[in-house]
């Protein structure tokens, strides 16, 4: 059992990459949700060297940050979020880089 929670917290901490996905658990009114909220900030974990060897798309832990502003809110209303943050994506993927995306995004 250990192992199958281990894979879908994997699994979905990667799937913060997708905009097309923010978009979706933001219409559903996830992050209207306290415990959605707290499993985000729970989701840190990943970030320490024990666990993110696992991930295959580090750039979640930024966009798990900015999931766990304060304001993320207001910039999930806006649609020019979800076009850069695709934009960033791609070019991250296509030149095989990992950065810190925040600053662009924000």
């Amino acid at each position: 059992m250990r192992n199958l929670r281990f894979e879908q917290e994997l699994e979905f901490v990667q799937l913060l990459c997708n905009p097309d996905y923010i978009r979706w658990l933001f219409d559903e009114g996830y992050f209207e949700n306290d415990n959605f909220k707290r499993f985000l900030e729970y989701l840190n974990y990943w970030k320490t060297d024990e666990y993110k060897i696992f991930l295959t798309y580090p750039t979640c832990l930024n966009i798990l940050d900015i999931l766990n502003r304060e304001d993320v809110k207001d910039l999930l209303k806006d649609e020019s979020f979800y076009v850069k943050l695709g934009s960033e994506q791609y070019y991250l993927w296509k030149d095989r880089k990992t950065k810190n995306i925040i600053e662009d995004l924000i």
